[in-house]
């Protein structure tokens, strides 16, 4: 039975509402959403624990405060089917305050001092009980040397490596040459170099919002998917819920090939997720992707 694993972040996500994001200097008024689990690491090993229940396990390797934050955290993912590895540091724990404006648009800042913590031997540690048919989630809240060191030892044991470089400030070009499946939105795409580009070699899944989802390689298009029309109401998570249903399709049908039934599982869930209020609560349920799969 294959594994899957995140070595990532886990942060408190704290939602205000405001009306439209601040200018310098100015001093806005907002209300408070939503106070929950989230952290980009957490998110997709959340999705990819649902999405995959009774059908492969997942595990959580995160770093974490012992804070009022971290108990939260801690207590939060308990209930979550899936295994997480959460290594305590006197540190603060990471948090992202996340605004969303009267359009129903978001902007994030996220710290990064425990997810920064962890060191290439702690990661390259956390994959000794995986091995060849395995697959390893990554995204850009680590520092690099320690994602990039974590994606060398994924490939000597020949685990399938999946990376979603977000923040893009937290991933280089030798991490990229690393990965088998490179997940990106269009921002993300254009950064490092077009799509094109970056395919070169592996496998490459843009998404485009509302518009849908693109797979290619080796430069080319191989398949567009269109998006599912809902009615928007917070976006956050939206991109972590994709990848995460995205390849639990995909370990479900045992293919490193992503075809157009698993883009489609990942714009629904994604599509699940913007239509509702918060992070963790947001994502759709295990008995939501059983009945989603049964039908897919």
């Amino acid at each position: 039975m294959a594994h899957v694993v995140v070595i990532g972040n886990i942060a408190l996500d704290e939602t205000l509402a405001v009306e439209a994001f601040p200018e310098p200097g100015a001093s806005i008024a907002g209300s408070a959403i939503s106070q929950s689990l989230g952290g980009k690491g957490a998110n997709q090993a959340i999705v990819l624990a649902r999405a995959l229940a009774g059908v492969a396990p997942v595990r959580l390797v995160a770093t974490i405060g012992t804070d009022a934050r971290g108990q939260m955290l801690s207590a939060g993912i308990t209930g979550e089917p899936l295994q997480a590895d959460l290594t305590p540091l006197d540190l603060p724990t990471d948090f992202s305050v996340i605004l969303r404006d009267r359009n129903r648009e978001n902007t994030i800042v996220t710290t990064q001092d425990c997810a920064r913590a962890m060191t290439p031997a702690g990661a390259v540690a956390a994959l000794a009980p995986h091995g060849a048919g395995d697959a390893l989630v990554l995204q850009g809240n680590l520092r690099p040397e320690t994602s990039l060191a974590a994606l060398a030892e994924a490939g000597r044991r020949g685990i399938w490596r999946i990376l979603n470089p977000s923040p893009v400030e937290g991933c280089d070009d030798a991490m990229l040459a690393e990965c088998d499946l490179l997940c990106v939105n269009e921002g993300e795409a254009a950064h490092f170099g077009g799509v094109a580009q970056l395919s070169q070699g592996r496998v490459l899944v843009r998404t485009l919002g509302p518009k849908g989802a693109e797979v290619w390689q080796n430069g080319s298009l191989r398949l567009a998917v269109p998006g599912n029309p809902v009615a928007a109401l917070d976006p956050t998570g939206a991109g972590d819920c994709f990848l995460a249903a995205l390849v639990a399709a995909m370990v479900r049908h045992g293919r490193r090939q992503p075809e157009a039934g698993d883009l489609g599982i990942a714009s629904w869930a994604a599509g699940i997720c913007v239509s509702r209020l918060g992070t963790q609560g947001a994502f759709p349920s295990v008995a939501e992707f059983a009945a989603a799969f049964a039908t897919a």
